[in-house]
């Protein structure tokens, strides 16, 4: 299994619209070969935003990986950069 997770930080007056953009993201990640689980969360004590991927593997995930990433959620409505992660399982 190969994951990718993003921790985004939404700008005040921008959560709504980020959120949408993620799940529309979300759902264009689904209709890739390869694809196990994608969701987004909400820490509402932090309030950040979290982005989870699984592929089932990094080969899976690097042949859909330069497509997405052309179309993923626009950083205007975050007041920092995101962090992005990607694990393999072990």
């Amino acid at each position: 299994m190969f994951l990718l997770y993003g921790v985004h930080y939404p700008r005040q007056g921008s959560e709504e619209r980020l959120i949408l953009a993620m799940h529309q993201f979300g759902d264009l990640v689904k209709q890739h070969s390869g694809v196990v689980f994608v969701d987004t969360f909400k820490n509402a004590q932090e309030g950040t935003l979290i982005s989870l991927a699984i592929w089932d593997s990094r080969q899976a995930f690097e042949v859909s990986w330069p497509q997405l990433l052309a179309r993923a959620p626009s950083q205007e409505w975050e007041i920092k950069p995101r962090e992005v992660l990607v694990m393999e399982s072990v």
